[in-house]
């Protein structure tokens, strides 16, 4: 079974060590490049961040995203999300099947 890894304010994060993902807690953006070589290397199926952090390191979150492993997956924090997540799903689908179905579903 893969490893997933989250990182994100500790708020956001902690709970999730409850289900078995090693959880990196960070309070700013020099923490959250420090933690990132320290993941590629530690062979994770998925790693998770928070959308905060996501907009901090997300030239480093691209160089890993179009790879197969790890998924990336960008989720809200605690404090409410601003939909980076479902925009970046969105993009993804419609990378994959050239089509944005999601849209679709949202008008119905």
């Amino acid at each position: 079974m893969s490893k997933v890894a989250i990182i994100g304010d500790k708020t956001s994060v902690l709970g999730f060590t409850a289900l078995g993902m090693d959880a990196y807690p960070v309070v700013n953006t020099k923490e959250a490049r420090d933690i990132w070589p320290r993941i590629k290397d530690l062979d994770y199926g998925v790693v998770i961040v928070t959308e905060p952090i996501y907009l901090e390191i997300k030239d480093l979150f691209a160089e890993v995203a179009e790879k197969l492993k790890p998924a990336m997956v960008v989720i809200p924090p605690t404090t409410g999300g601003v939909g980076l997540g479902l925009q970046r799903l969105r993009r993804i689908v419609e990378k994959a099947v050239g089509v944005d179905i999601l849209a679709k579903e949202e008008e119905e």
